[in-house]
């Protein structure tokens, strides 16, 4: 309990300086429309690296955390190792594919308005590449510290960097100013350093073997064998990701043109946004339950999935609807009223977000148990209804087909993951609605009716003190919510009065 106090201590840190990020520095950058449709989808390939592991990471930190709570620090090490080395190949190989787009950026992006857009495009493409295998060492970090559920030791000196980050924005967009180029290669230097220092600190304070790491940095047979049916799942699985969340900035820049990539980018971040921050809110979750995995305490791990599923519905449904109902307000407060008719688009953008307290949990815990048949079913599903349903429908509705269908595959999944939770807590359908939803259902009509009826007093105009007023209104509104909801769900209170009483016991 200590360490995940901690964990989200610093994590609460972290997304309050995640959202400075966002909402503070993407106004400079959307100013130019056009420039920011470009950075988009150089962004959006960024993004890419992500997934460049395929798999094995998310493989080598499943069974670096059994090996943990087994206390085999050796073969921990050992895993991580292989599934940098991993990484770090199929990284190497994206730098060299973003060399090409520096080379010659049409192949990706069409439609430029002048050679300044390509030259800047070529630029970010170019650094991009070098910088690539910074993340490899990030994301190390990260394991590491994860598997011992010390996330938050990282997340201070991510924090630092972040705020040097958000701090740089004022000089780079000052005065006119759109140094876009020079302020992406100085968020990575940041990137680096604060990498750097956590390789330092991971060796000084829990004395890591940092050079038996890199010795692991090596393709092994027997790891690759032990790790490989989980991994190529995730290749499956990864692809999916990407062609149900990745390609459209791509395929809106390529067959509509860049201003649209704008127009639809900001619907994108904030889905980005309440995506990662739901991720960080769950990510504790994924040790913890390879733990119960590990240890085969299967019981304990339905106590466990049980207890998320109610301690989350106010923290992931509640700020999705208090949002939604009051978009166009936050629209306007964050970047201007040029992006107004985007405002439908983000609709359903956001509101995909509502069943986020259901899919998460239950992925990881698909992951845990190594359920690949579960995962190939909606891997090859929720895309597939995503891109029929845009084809289908592009030249009726326009951009807002990628929006309406994104929230159709993910309500797909919502049912389908619903399902495999009944089945596995042995619950019927009547019961999960009448203990995790029904309680739900009166303080999510108090905060719509609260948020409609009191959204003409919300100050309205580009500005960060008013996105601050608007953020620290709904804020109440939630927290409004949060207050009815400890009434009206048993399983909620007394999820809530066991971790208050655990904290109060401990600091007596």
């Amino acid at each position: 309990m200590k360490n995940y106090l901690k964990i989200y201590f610093w994590q609460i840190i972290s997304i309050a300086f995640s959202f400075a990020s966002v909402f503070v520095v993407t106004p400079y950058i959307s100013s130019d429309k056009s420039l920011y449709g470009v950075y988009t989808v150089v962004m959006a390939a960024y993004l890419f690296i992500s997934y460049a592991d395929f798999g094995f990471l998310g493989a080598g930190m499943k069974y670096a955390c059994e090996c943990f709570a087994k206390k085999e620090q050796k073969e921990e090490i050992e895993i991580i190792g292989f599934s940098g080395a991993v990484f770090f190949a199929f990284v190497f190989l994206f730098s060299i594919t973003m060399f090409v787009f520096a080379v010659n950026p049409n192949y990706i992006i069409s439609n430029f308005d002048n050679l300044k857009e390509q030259n800047i495009a070529s630029d970010l493409f170019f650094y991009m590449g070098v910088f690539c295998p910074v993340f490899v060492l990030q994301r190390i970090i990260q394991i590491i510290y994860g598997v011992r559920l010390k996330d938050y030791v990282f997340q201070k000196i991510l924090i630092i960097s972040n705020v040097i980050k958000i701090s740089s924005a004022f000089y780079f967009f000052r005065d006119g100013n759109y140094q876009i180029v020079e302020y992406f290669v100085f968020t990575q230097i940041c990137s680096l350093s604060a990498s750097l220092f956590g390789l330092y600190t991971l060796k000084k304070k829990e004395k890591y073997d940092v050079v038996y790491l890199f010795n692991s940095f090596k393709f092994s047979k027997k790891l690759f064998i032990k790790t490989k049916r989980l991994a190529f799942s995730s290749i499956f699985l990864t692809i999916s990701w990407i062609f149900f969340y990745e390609i459209d900035p791509f395929v809106i820049g390529k067959f509509i043109g860049v201003k649209e990539v704008a127009l639809y980018a900001i619907g994108l971040t904030i889905m980005s946004y309440f995506r990662v921050v739901f991720g960080v809110l769950y990510t504790p979750f994924i040790a913890k339950m390879n733990y119960f995995i590990g240890l085969k305490d299967d019981e304990g791990l339905k106590v466990f999935v049980v207890k998320i599923l109610k301690l989350f519905i106010p923290i992931t449904v509640f700020p999705v609807i208090a949002v939604f109902f009051s978009l166009n307000i936050f629209v306007i407060n964050w970047v201007g009223k040029e992006y107004e008719t985007s405002v439908h688009i983000i609709q359903f953008l956001v509101l995909s977000h509502l069943f986020s307290f259901i899919i998460s949990p239950i992925g990881i815990l698909i992951m845990a148990q190594e359920k690949v048949k579960k995962l190939y079913f909606n891997s090859i599903i929720e895309p597939l209804i995503y891109w029929i349903g845009v084809i289908t429908t592009i030249s009726i509705l326009g951009l807002q087909s990628f929006a309406i269908f994104k929230f159709v595959a993910i309500f797909f999944t919502a049912i389908y993951y619903i399902s495999i939770l009944l089945n596995y807590l042995g619950m019927k359908l009547f019961t999960f609605l009448q203990e995790l939803i029904l309680p739900a259902i009166i303080p999510v009509i108090i905060i719509i009716f609260t948020v409609l009826i009191f959204k003409s007093y919300f100050p309205l105009g580009q500005s960060i003190r008013n996105l601050l007023i608007y953020f620290s209104l709904i804020g109440v509104v939630v927290l409004f919510g949060t207050v009815i909801y400890y009434w009206t769900s048993k399983q909620f209170r007394d999820t809530i009065n066991s971790i208050l009483f655990k904290i109060k016991f401990r600091f007596n």
